[in-house]
C-alpha cells in the first residue's frame, strides 16, 4: 500500500540523499562535491522542510516503510530579481497572476522500481492542490529535451511547453507550466 504524507524534518536525509542522486539528468563533468558544498546543500534542501513557501510531498512503500517516491516545490515571483540565472523572465509575464507568484517543481523523483504506475501524477496532482491553498494559479517545471516520457506526463497533465534552450548549463530543457485557473474555469 501507498501513503502519500508531507515531508518532515525526519525526511532531510532522504531529500538530500536523493537530489544528490543525479537521476534522470545529464550531470556535469564537475568533481566531488566538498565538505563546504555538501553542507550548503544540506541547508538548501532544509529549507524546504522549514520556509513557509518550500515544501516536499513523500509517498511511501507502507509495507516496506520506506519512501518510493518525492516531490519538492517552492513558491517564486516571476517578477524578483534572483542572484542566479533564471529563465522566467524569458515566459511571457501574461501567463502569470498579477502578483508574478507562481509554483515551481524543484525535484521530482520515483524509485526505478515504482516508475510508470502512477505516482508522479499523484505528486504533481497533489502539487496542484498545495498550489491552490497558496493561491497559486500556476506551476512551472522544467526537463531535459531527451527525457520524452517526462515531457509526455506533463502534457497529458495540462503543462504546455513555453520555452525551448539551455538554463544553467549546456544541456537543451523544456520549460512547461500549467495555469491552474484555466482548469477551474474549463469546468465550469
Amino acid at each position: 500500500m501507498q501513503l502519500m504524507r508531507k515531508a518532515t524534518i525526519t525526511d532531510h536525509p532522504f531529500l538530500v540523499h536523493i537530489d544528490l542522486k543525479n537521476d534522470g539528468y545529464t550531470v556535469s563533468d564537475q568533481a566531488e562535491m566538498t565538505t563546504q558544498q555538501l553542507e550548503a546543500h544540506s541547508n538548501k534542501i532544509e529549507r524546504f522542510l522549514t520556509d513557509p513557501s518550500k515544501g516536499a510531498f513523500i509517498v511511501e512503500d507502507s509495507a516496506l516503510n520506506k519512501p518510493i517516491g518525492m516531490i519538492m516545490y517552492n513558491i517564486a515571483n516571476r517578477d524578483v530579481t534572483y542572484p542566479w540565472k533564471t529563465v522566467y523572465s524569458e515566459i511571457d509575464r501574461a501567463l502569470f497572476q498579477s502578483d508574478g507568484r507562481f509554483m515551481e517543481v524543484f525535484q521530482l523523483w520515483v524509485h526505478p522500481n515504482y516508475r510508470r504506475l502512477g505516482l508522479a501524477t499523484k505528486l504533481k496532482r497533489r502539487l496542484e492542490e498545495e498550489a491552490k491553498s497558496h493561491q497559486v494559479n500556476l506551476i512551472y517545471t522544467h526537463t531535459e529535451e531527451a527525457n520524452h516520457h517526462v515531457i509526455e506526463l506533463n502534457e497529458k497533465m495540462g503543462y504546455r511547453k513555453v520555452r525551448r534552450g539551455p538554463i544553467w548549463d549546456d544541456v537543451i530543457r523544456i520549460s512547461l507550466i500549467k495555469q491552474l485557473s484555466e482548469q477551474q474555469d474549463e469546468g465550469m
